[in-house]
């Protein structure tokens, strides 16, 4: 394991503030436009809206965080990986978060297209702590799932590179949680533009977190060898 160390503070620093403002942007975003088309969604039905609706999110967090978090990320890492091709970071990074947020929808599409029958009572919600406890199971599944793609990327630049995956895991079983709690402190009835200030105010607090935690991995990582 590698020792996490920030004897690169400069570094560390502007790695955090770039996860920081590219997950506010595009995660934050992400959310605005998904709440915007919740109210059609909650009425849509038929299993072709439904997988349409989880396209449509996909999409958006592909191309909306993949690829600003991607490019914030490449921007900071070019610094240190002199012979990191152009757009090959941002590339990985909006991969991951493709295949990210499609593992993220599958537990809420597999409920949609279960049959509704009238006679069921409704599926009790599970309680705070238990919500927490899954969002950090996922996050712990989903870091990776984001890494991966990075990871063959950054393999290719420095060793122990696996590394990326357990930081990512990490990051995500702290960010995921964060996510949920957050958004309950979201005045979804307020004004719009408080509800808008907090959605990319609890976005941006979380990639600060999650930049943070990899970041601590990545520091290492990185840093230059001595022969």
């Amino acid at each position: 394991m590698p020792k996490l160390g920030t004897a690169d503070p400069v570094f560390y620093r502007r790695w955090i503030v770039a996860n920081g403002w590219s997950e506010a942007a595009g995660l934050g975003t992400t959310f605005v436009l998904g709440r915007a088309l919740a109210p059609w969604l909650e009425h849509a039905t038929g299993a072709v809206v439904v997988l349409l609706g989880v396209l449509a999110a996909v999409l958006l967090g592909t191309l909306l965080e993949g690829l600003l978090v991607g490019v914030a990320q490449e921007a900071v890492l070019r610094d240190r990986l002199a012979s990191l091709r152009k757009r090959t970071w941002m590339l990985a990074t909006a991969a991951g978060a493709a295949f990210a947020w499609l593992l993220g929808m599958i537990p809420n599409t597999v409920l949609a297209l279960r049959p509704q029958d009238a006679a069921a009572s409704p599926l009790a919600e599970p309680s705070a702590l238990i919500q927490y406890a899954l969002a950090a199971a996922l996050g712990l599944v989903a870091g990776p799932v984001l890494g991966f793609a990075q990871w063959t990327v950054l393999r290719r630049h420095v060793a122990r590179a696996a590394w990326w995956l357990w930081a990512n895991a990490a990051a995500w079983a702290v960010g995921m949680p964060l996510i949920f709690l957050g958004m309950e402190y979201v005045p979804w009835t307020g004004p719009s533009a408080a509800t808008l200030l907090a959605i990319y105010g609890v976005c941006g607090a979380v990639g600060l977190v999650v930049g943070a935690i990899h970041g601590r991995f990545l520091v290492e990582l990185v840093r230059p060898r001595r022969s």
